[in-house]
C-alpha cells in the first residue's frame, strides 16, 4: 500500500485543491476509507504532517478542517509534476557531473543536499560524486541557494569514455532493478483488473461511483508512490521493454475510464460537507 503521505497529498492534488483546497475532517476520513485506514491513523498521519507544516487546520464550532500550507502545496505540486506529468527525455549522449566537499561540521548539510540531490533524479557514483543524463542545473540552482551549499558545488558536462556504459552504468548509480521489480509487481496487480475493468465498461456494466472512486485513487496513488523514486532516465539507459512505461499506461488508463463518475462520488461528499458547515 502507498504511504499515508502520499495518499493524502494525492487525495489534495487530485480532488480538495480543484474544490477550494479545504476539506471537513469527516470527509476526509471517508475519502480516505478505501485503503483501510482507522480514523486513528489518519489522524494520527494529519497531525505527524501538521508538525511538518505541511498541513494546516481550522476550527468552525467543533468541527476541523484541513489544507495544505503553501510549504505542502508545493509539496504536493512536485510530486504530482514528478510522477504524472514528467516523460522518459531524448538523450544527448551528455552527462551532468556533480561534485561537492562540505565539510564535516556542515554534516547536516550534505545529508539535505543527498536526499535532495535524489529527490532531483541524480544518481550517486560514489559519497560526493553525482550523475543525471539530463541538464538540471536551473533546479540544482534553486536547490543550492536554499540549502546555502553553492560555494561547496561544482558541476560539469561529460562523455563517459569507461567500460560501463548504458544499464551497466545506471546500474551503479541508480537502483534501477528495484524499481523494475515495484513496477512488474504493480503491473501484475492491476494488468488484470484493467481488463475486467475494460469489459464492464464495454458492457456498459454499472459501476457505484463510490467505487470508481475507489478504485481511480487506489491506482493512482500505488503509481505515484513509485514512480516518485523514478528517474526517468532515456529509454536506451533501462532495460529492454521497460516496466514504468506499461504502468503509467495502465495508471493513465484506469484514471480515464473511471474519472467521471469518481468525479460525481467526490461531489457528494463534499455536499455533505457543506451542508455540515452550515
Amino acid at each position: 500500500m502507498a504511504k499515508t503521505s502520499t495518499i493524502i497529498f494525492t487525495l489534495f492534488g487530485g480532488y480538495i485543491n480543484p474544490r477550494g483546497g479545504e476539506v471537513w475532517v469527516g470527509s476526509l476520513i471517508k475519502l480516505l476509507k478505501p485503503f483501510g485506514l482507522s480514523e486513528n491513523a489518519i489522524r494520527l498521519a494529519l497531525s505527524r504532517m501538521s508538525k511538518q507544516e505541511l498541513i494546516q487546520r481550522s476550527k468552525i464550532g467543533r468541527e476541523s478542517y484541513y489544507s495544505l500550507t503553501k510549504k505542502g502545496n508545493s509539496w504536493m505540486l512536485y510530486g504530482k509534476h514528478r510522477t504524472l506529468e514528467r516523460e522518459n527525455k531524448k538523450w544527448d549522449k551528455k552527462w551532468g557531473l556533480l561534485t561537492y566537499n562540505i565539510p564535516e561540521k556542515l554534516r547536516h548539510l550534505r545529508d539535505n543536499l543527498r536526499r535532495e540531490l535524489r529527490a532531483m533524479g541524480y544518481g550517486s557514483l560514489g559519497s560526493s560524486l553525482w550523475i543525471s543524463p539530463y541538464d538540471l542545473r536551473e533546479e540544482l540552482n534553486k536547490i543550492s541557494d536554499k540549502l546555502k551549499v553553492a560555494g561547496y558545488i561544482e558541476t560539469f558536462e561529460a562523455r563517459y569514455t569507461g567500460l560501463h556504459e548504458g544499464l551497466k552504468l545506471t546500474a551503479k548509480a541508480w537502483d534501477i532493478m528495484e524499481l523494475e521489480k515495484l513496477y512488474k509487481k504493480f503491473l501484475k496487480k492491476y494488468s488484470h483488473l484493467l481488463s475486467k475493468l475494460k469489459e464492464q465498461v464495454e458492457k456498459k456494466h454499472a459501476i457505484e461511483s463510490g467505487e470508481c472512486f475507489a478504485r481511480r485513487f487506489i491506482v493512482t496513488a500505488e503509481f505515484i508512490d513509485i514512480a516518485l523514486d523514478d528517474p526517468m532516465l532515456p529509454l536506451e539507459l533501462l532495460p529492454a521493454d521497460w516496466a514504468g512505461l506499461k504502468a503509467r499506461e495502465i495508471c493513465f488508463e484506469y484514471r480515464k475510464l473511471l474519472g467521471q463518475e469518481a468525479e460525481k462520488f467526490v461531489d457528494m461528499v463534499f455536499r455533505d460537507s457543506k451542508l455540515k458547515k452550515k
